[in-house]
């Protein structure tokens, strides 16, 4: 691997190393505001209003978040057990296809959420929770996590098809 190649990698891991820390913190966030609806229910016989929703939003958040790790460390679901088997020179070509497709379906996804959140934002949408929430925030996750899917999902292909040239001379 060249020092430029080398030096993007580290970048990209301590990226998606940060961004997986923020998901664990917003993880704890989640299960602190549930808590305290629970305890405010069960003492007050009241409720906060806002804990459904907003562990909502931070679900989605964290659930971004961490595509990006798992992408970046190996963690999505292949079928190794199939690919595996296959010669080097097959599987560096099942990789720049799962790139592809990757990138692909992440395009599509970014294009789609992008168009959302564009939407709430032209029409001012707002949450129908008490809170009334501009929906453009909690949405701005989707098309910002699949947007570095997509920068992730070049990054592989792109290796991927380095590897399947050099597998093939």
């Amino acid at each position: 691997m060249s020092s430029a190649a080398s030096s993007a990698h580290a970048r990209v891991q301590r990226w998606t190393g940060w961004a997986c820390d923020v998901a664990g913190v917003m993880l704890v966030a989640m299960a602190v505001l549930i808590n305290i609806e629970i305890l405010v229910r069960g003492t007050m016989g009241r409720s906060t209003l806002i804990a459904d929703e907003y562990s909502g939003y931070l679900f989605v958040w964290l659930t971004l978040l961490g595509f990006a790790h798992a992408l970046h460390g190996g963690a999505f679901l292949r079928v190794e057990a199939l690919v595996n088997r296959l010669p080097r020179r097959w599987r560096a070509w099942t990789d720049v296809l799962n790139g592809l497709v990757g990138l692909s379906v992440a395009l599509v996804c970014t294009y789609a959420t992008s168009s959302l959140v564009l939407a709430s934002l032209r029409f001012g949408t707002l949450s129908i929770q008490p809170s009334a929430t501009p929906l453009w925030l909690p949405q701005l996750a989707l098309p910002l996590g699949f947007g570095v899917l997509c920068l992730l999902y070049a990054g592989v292909t792109f290796s991927s098809l380095r590897r399947a040239i050099g597998a093939t001379s």
